[in-house]
């Protein structure tokens, strides 16, 4: 993972990380260790305007593909969780700055409360980007 997104800043782009647990991490209680790994992994010992400039995304696997969406409640913790950990590694300015986004089967119903949980600054659409129709509802959704 680090060695990916050392050729992205080496290339002069944003990574876009995305990070998550499968259903048996969550099921034992692993999830959010298994984030705070993932994100330390890629962005540890960077500069704090680095890390600053990436965006986060919060994925958990177990609902790509499966039309499954998290709580809200359970979307904020994660992207709290990840906005603790990349102030432990950065600083808290850094961890203000940071953009950090659900990506877990976002749809037009589930897509204004989700916005409304705590570090949720915004999507990574998958699935529904390729519906016109879907995708200008959940950017609506943010308006």
């Amino acid at each position: 993972m680090r060695s990916k997104v050392d050729a992205i800043y080496r290339h002069g782009m944003r990574p876009i990380l995305c990070v998550g647990e499968t259903a048996g991490e969550r099921r034992d209680g692993a999830a959010r260790a298994k984030m705070r790994w993932q994100v330390a992994a890629a962005l540890a010992g960077r500069p704090a305007g680095t890390v600053a400039s990436a965006v986060i995304a919060y994925e958990p696997i177990w609902a790509i593909g499966a039309g499954e969406t998290a709580t809200p409640g359970d979307a904020g913790e994660m992207c709290s969780a990840i906005r603790d950990e990349v102030g432990q590694l950065a600083g808290a300015g850094t961890a203000a700055a940071v953009r950090i986004q659900y990506g877990g089967s976002v749809t037009p119903g589930t897509a204004a409360a989700l916005l409304g949980a705590e570090s949720v600054d915004g999507f990574l659409v998958g699935g529904a980007s390729l519906d016109a129709g879907q995708f200008a509802a959940i950017v609506l959704a943010g308006a």
